[in-house]
C-alpha cells in the first residue's frame, strides 16, 4: 500500500456532496410550498364557498383554473430564486425553467385531486320522501329520493359545441336533457317546474371534417342520445347531485329555457343521477393526493442529479443579492405603460384583466360560444 505524505495527500470529497447541497437548498422549501398551497386552497374554498357561502363563483374556477394558474405564484416567489444554484453548460435560464415547470406539474396534480376530494368529501346527503320537501331541508350537495315520477314526453334539450386540443383539432358535442321531477302521478306539471332531472351526453369528433360530415355525425349522436333517454330507467341511480354553480348548470338552465320559453334563474333545482353508492363517492382521492406528490417528488429528486451546483449563487441568495438580469422582472416592468411600449402594455393589461374576469364569471374560456 502506498503511504500518502502531506505533500501528496488530497482531501476526499463524497461524489454526491453537491447533490446533497442541492437537496438541502431546494427540497425543504418545495415541501413547504407544496403542502401549504394545497392546504391553503382547500381551507379557503371550505370557508368561502362551503361553510360560509361568500363567493358564488363557478366550480370550474376552483377545480380547474385555480389549480392551473395559482401554483405559479408560490413557485415564482419562493422557489425560483433558490433554483439559481443549478448551473448548466449552456442555455442556463431555459433549462432552469424546466425545474419550475416540474414543480408546477406536481402542485397542479395535487390541487386537481385535492379539490376533487373537497368537492365530494364535504358533500352532505339529504334523504327525501318526495321532491317537494327539498326546500324545507338544509341545502345539500347530494339527495336520495325515495318516491318521484318523471312525466313522459315533457322535456327540453340544449347542445353545447366546443373545440379542444392544442390546435383545436377536436369538436365536442355536449347534449343536455332535462325533464321535470314530480311527487307522484297525481301531480300536474306546473307551468314553470322548479325541480328538474338532468342528463348529459358527450361525444368528440375530428374538427377537420367538412360541415356536412360534422352535421351527419352530430345528428346520428343526437338520435342515439334520444333513444337512450327513451329507454332510461330514471329510478336506477343510488342518489342525485344538486348541480352547483358551474358550466354544466348553465347549460342545463338553457335546456330549461328552451322547454319553458322563460328565463331560468337560480331558483331552479337540477338533479343529476349518480349510480355509485354515496359511501364510495371519495374513492381513492385522498390517498392519491399523497401518491401524486410522491411520484412527482421522486421525479424531482432524480432530475436534480443532472445539473451542477453553484455555491456562489447560494451565498448570493443567503445575502439577499438580486441577479443583475432577471427576465421575470423585465417582463413585469413591461406591463407598466411607459415609453415606447405604452400602448402595447395597456393592451396586454386589458387582455389579462378580461381573462381574469372571464375566469371568475364562469365564461367558457377555451371555447366561449356554441349552442343549438
Amino acid at each position: 500500500m502506498t503511504n500518502l505524505t502531506p505533500e501528496t495527500a488530497r482531501p476526499y470529497q463524497l461524489p454526491n456532496s453537491d447533490y446533497t447541497a442541492k437537496l438541502k437548498h431546494i427540497v425543504p422549501t418545495f415541501l413547504i410550498v407544496a403542502f401549504s398551497t394545497v392546504l391553503g386552497l382547500a381551507l379557503s374554498r371550505w370557508l368561502l364557498c362551503i361553510q360560509f357561502p361568500i363567493l358564488n363563483i363557478k366550480e370550474e374556477v376552483w377545480v380547474v383554473w385555480i389549480p392551473i394558474i395559482f401554483p405559479w405564484i408560490p413557485i415564482t416567489l419562493w422557489l425560483r430564486q433558490r433554483l439559481r444554484v443549478l448551473i448548466f453548460e449552456r442555455e442556463q435560464d431555459k433549462r432552469r425553467f424546466f425545474y419550475q415547470l416540474l414543480c408546477w406539474f406536481i402542485l397542479t396534480a395535487m390541487l386537481f385531486i385535492s379539490q376533487a376530494y373537497i368537492t365530494t368529501a364535504t358533500g352532505k346527503l339529504q334523504t327525501l320522501s318526495k321532491i317537494s320537501e327539498i326546500e324545507g331541508v338544509e341545502k345539500a350537495r347530494y339527495y336520495k329520493l325515495t318516491n318521484f315520477i318523471i312525466p313522459p314526453n315533457y322535456g327540453g334539450v340544449y347542445t353545447y359545441f366546443s373545440t379542444s386540443g392544442k390546435y383545436s383539432q377536436y369538436l365536442n358535442f355536449d347534449i343536455f336533457f332535462i325533464t321535470p321531477v314530480l311527487n307522484d302521478s297525481a301531480d300536474s306539471i306546473p307551468s314553470l317546474p322548479k325541480h328538474w332531472y338532468g342528463m348529459k351526453y358527450q361525444k368528440q369528433i375530428s374538427n377537420r371534417l367538412s360541415k356536412a360530415e360534422e352535421d351527419e355525425k352530430y345528428n346520428a349522436f343526437y338520435d342515439e342520445c334520444v333513444q337512450k333517454m327513451n329507454a332510461y330507467d330514471f329510478h336506477s341511480p343510488d342518489h342525485f347531485e344538486r348541480k352547483p354553480n358551474s358550466a354544466d348548470r348553465t347549460h342545463f338552465l338553457k335546456a330549461i329555457e328552451a322547454r319553458t320559453k322563460q328565463p331560468a334563474d337560480e331558483s331552479y333545482i337540477i338533479l343529476t343521477p349518480i349510480k355509485e353508492s354515496y359511501d364510495k363517492r371519495n374513492g381513492n382521492k385522498f390517498a392519491w393526493i399523497f401518491g401524486s406528490f410522491a411520484i412527482g417528488l421522486s421525479v424531482l429528486l432524480l432530475a436534480l442529479i443532472f445539473p451542477g451546483y453553484s455555491e456562489t449563487e447560494r451565498q448570493k441568495f443567503l445575502q439577499g443579492k438580486k441577479p443583475t438580469q432577471d427576465d421575470l422582472v423585465d417582463m413585469l416592468k413591461y406591463l407598466v405603460p411607459k415609453g415606447d411600449h405604452f400602448v402595447t402594455s395597456i393592451i396586454i393589461d386589458l387582455n389579462i384583466l378580461i381573462f381574469i374576469l372571464m375566469m371568475f364569471s364562469g365564461i367558457e374560456i377555451i371555447s366561449p360560444n356554441g349552442s343549438l
